[in-house]
């Protein structure tokens, strides 16, 4: 649901001068502070661009310099990732550190991602497994390895329909049933009934070049070597709140009811040794920024994170908005997911080029903001969508390797499974906006984005802003 910041900037210029001071009470990822923030150090071909636009509107020239922001969020990943863009930090510091702690990972864990290149002498360094769900046939009950028997090797498609490679009978995926293991947790010690999962690929290099292989039995040695390690302290062990959860049905059904549940035994250790290293550094701003990088790898270590055969990666294959476990999973490597991001990043931040003292954030409720009446000169804000995305439960995943974790009761959603309903989400955005009223100069203005396709909860918006004082002009 990110507003791109640059649909936000000309909204700020016209609206603002520079120096004012710009609140977004559902900041999300932090855009309204990039965009208020890129009001000053917007580059010239976009300031022309702008400017040329405007002029043939007949719109007065903006006055370019950047403004204040202060950004709010109820979620502490929201908040997290906000001060992550918008918050100054040393880019070249990060960068090396960055590659220290990527280094240092495979000095440790190294071998777990080695492979036996097909000559029987080469050593590879595996990019990523992928692992198939194994179902069986309802017919003669035999077993069927999801991947090997749907997925075309030459077009890289699932085939809809499929014959049993053991009786013949044609299959969908909708007739297989599934198969379970029962292992031992590592986190409770108790008896863990899950779908089974079966390694059937792997993609590794060898020198600059890429080529697949199916695992052999070094390589089954291996990763049953890795699944006798101790769950590392780091992987959260917590219980997802199944019953409160939307998508809890997804979840616990398969066996996934525990954060550390969503992790294979593999990538448990690699993620844990990354997020060990990155809050190991003393600089707290470049700690931050370390964690922000190691927290990009969350969903994608997960099983959540599917294998697609025709995409150019395999990095971020999850469902948005979904917690969803793929009957085919791609397992990726730390480089595999990280190598790439520690330069984007890098690059990116140093283009941005926050300014200090220009941005805050704040963990909170926005229908009681920590700010002064009267205080603040205009308001960018995109608020819940209604029932449309669950966003606390969507959080809990990476806020559990936090160990902070989003206050559901003031969320403005309409959720059955909390009990909220349309009038529920009408009362908690009226409060918003009320506060939205209190801390706004009188005169100035809000710009709300919003988007829904349900009239109930148009009327909700609309009689929230009405009552919280608001006039409505466009």
């Amino acid at each position: 649901t990110k507003v791109p910041h640059l649909a936000i900037v000309p909204t700020i210029l016209h609206y603002t001068r520079p120096g004012d001071l710009v609140l977004d009470g559902f900041c999300g990822s932090g855009m309204t502070g990039v965009a208020a923030q890129y009001c000053g150090s917007a580059p010239p071909e976009y300031r022309r661009e702008l400017e040329a636009r405007w002029r043939a509107e007949g719109r007065p020239m903006p006055e370019w310099g950047a403004r204040r922001a202060i950004l709010n969020d109820l979620s502490p990943a929201a908040t997290f990732i906000a001060a992550g863009y918008n918050l100054p930090f040393d880019v070249p510091a990060f960068a090396r550190e960055a590659r220290r702690i990527l280094d240092e990972v495979d000095a440790e864990l190294g071998w777990m991602y080695e492979t036996l290149h097909t000559d029987g002498v080469t050593k590879g360094r595996i990019n990523y497994t992928v692992w198939s769900e194994i179902f069986t046939c309802p017919n003669c009950t035999a077993e069927v390895n999801f991947v090997a028997e749907a997925l075309d090797s030459v077009t890289k498609r699932v085939h809809d329909l499929f014959p049993c490679p053991h009786c013949g009978v044609e299959l969908t995926k909708d007739n297989l049933e599934r198969l379970f293991d029962f292992d031992v947790d590592p986190a409770t010690g108790q008896s863990w009934r899950h779908i089974r999962l079966r390694p059937v690929l792997i993609e590794y290099s060898v020198g600059p070049e890429r080529y697949e292989k199916s695992p052999d039995a070094t390589d089954h040695a291996i990763l049953e070597r890795i699944k006798q390690l101790p769950l590392p302290p780091e992987v959260p062990s917590n219980a997802f709140p199944i019953a409160q959860m939307y998508h809890g049905s997804r979840l616990a059904p398969k066996g996934f009811t525990h954060i550390h549940h969503l992790f294979l035994p593999r990538p448990a250790q690699s993620l844990a040794a990354l997020w060990r290293n990155a809050n190991a550094v003393e600089h707290v701003r470049l700690r931050g920024m370390l964690v922000f990088w190691a927290e990009q790898a969350i969903w994608t270590s997960s099983i959540l994170n599917r294998y697609r055969p025709t995409g150019y990666s395999q990095v971020g294959q999850y469902l948005t908005g979904v917690y969803y476990v793929p009957s085919q999973h791609a397992e990726v490597s730390p480089h595999y997911v990280l190598d790439g991001k520690a330069l984007r990043m890098a690059s990116g931040f140093d283009r941005h080029l926050a300014i200090a003292e220009a941005t805050t954030t704040n963990t909170g409720d926005c229908a009681r903001c920590p700010i002064l009446d009267d205080t603040i000169d205009y308001i960018f804000t995109d608020p819940p969508f209604g029932e449309n995305i669950y966003y606390a439960d969507l959080n809990f995943l990476v806020e559990s390797w936090h160990r902070v974790i989003t206050d559901a009761a003031p969320e403005a959603i309409v959720d059955e499974t909390k009990h909220k309903d349309a009038q529920d989400y009408q009362d908690l955005m009226r409060r918003c906006f009320a506060e939205y009223f209190r801390v706004l100069k009188p005169g100035r203005w809000m710009t709300v984005v919003f988007s829904n396709s349900s009239n109930a909860i148009w009327r909700a918006i609309q009689e929230a802003m009405g009552t919280a004082g608001f006039v409505v002009a466009d």
